[in-house]
């Protein structure tokens, strides 16, 4: 994503947000934990189409989670920052502490 002044810090945060309401988008920023990789090592791990990680692997790039970098064929991926970690580790420890709802 790239930063505009004109973008207040609700919609950042709603950008961000809406980038990590899939599953297979949060286990792609999981898998970026240990450095950087190409994405057609994404398919074996997620079991998902090439075609649908790469739509995935977009949406992450445009919130500005990752970014890419072309080696010849290949596009190698990695988190944008690596404070992004402890994002999804904040999250988690949120989710851990709130209550569920009644059925």
């Amino acid at each position: 994503m790239t930063s505009n002044a004109t973008e207040t810090v609700e919609t950042v945060l709603s950008i961000i947000g809406k980038a990590l309401a899939h599953p297979a988008r949060v286990e792609l920023l999981h898998l970026l934990e240990d450095g950087e990789r190409c994405g057609c090592e994404f398919v074996p791990s997620l079991g998902l189409d090439p075609s649908v990680i790469s739509r995935h692997l977009a949406v992450l790039s445009r919130a500005g989670l990752i970014v890419s970098q072309r080696d010849g064929v290949r596009i190698m991926w990695r988190l944008a920052r690596p404070d992004i970690l402890r994002l999804l580790s904040c999250l988690a420890d949120l989710r851990c502490r709130c209550p569920r709802e009644p059925k």
